[in-house]
């Protein structure tokens, strides 16, 4: 039986909620209130920059979690797909660009269509390490081929390393599973 999650699993986001009230109250405390509108308003700009990509991601995840074949994403990246499974989805990883924005949804649309936790992480870890995209545009042009090269062979076991860590101590959770009722469920 799955342990029950603390704080009906909201326990990161309100530990992060705590931390910006509390930087918040310390900014006005401490610098004053012009200080603290300034930093709201900063914080406003970004909101309205970021929320549509957000946004944009959420709504991926849910069609993708309609649109994946289950059965199909389970035997290849679920928890009986062994290292071929992680290698996987380090590759996918590897080759998607974009941001968080949408490699976060797309990492739980995966885990909703049946991936496993330590798949997730290799997905996620080859996309911040391993990406393409940053290597080509960014660190061989300011860093050269040598040591792009370099960092990038030594970073390759990670993802695949860390995924197996995952499947060994930290399984898949029935959070990020949708519910038996659920109608993205219903729709494969």
């Amino acid at each position: 039986m799955a342990k029950k999650a603390r704080f009906g699993g909201y326990g990161p986001m309100i530990f992060v909620w705590t931390l910006a009230i509390s930087a918040g109250a310390l900014c006005y405390f401490v610098k004053g209130e012009a200080a603290f509108m300034r930093g709201f308003s900063a914080d406003m700009e970004i909101i309205e920059t970021m929320a549509p990509r957000f946004l944009l991601g959420l709504l991926l995840v849910g069609f993708l979690t309609v649109l994946a074949p289950r059965e199909a994403v389970a035997r290849a990246l679920g928890a009986g797909s062994g290292v071929k499974g992680l290698v996987i989805a380090a590759g996918a990883g590897v080759l998607l660009p974009g941001g968080p924005w949408v490699i976060m949804p797309l990492a739980l649309a995966i885990a909703r269509a049946g991936a496993d936790a330590g798949a997730c992480v290799a997905f996620v870890m080859a996309w911040g390490t391993l990406g393409i995209n940053r290597t080509l545009v960014w660190e061989l042009p300011f860093l050269g081929f040598e040591t792009a090269g370099l960092r990038w062979i030594a970073a390759l076991p990670l993802p695949i390393l860390a995924g197996l860590l995952i499947r060994r101590f930290l399984p898949m959770t029935a959070a990020a599973r949708p519910a038996d009722g659920d109608a993205a469920a219903k729709g494969r």
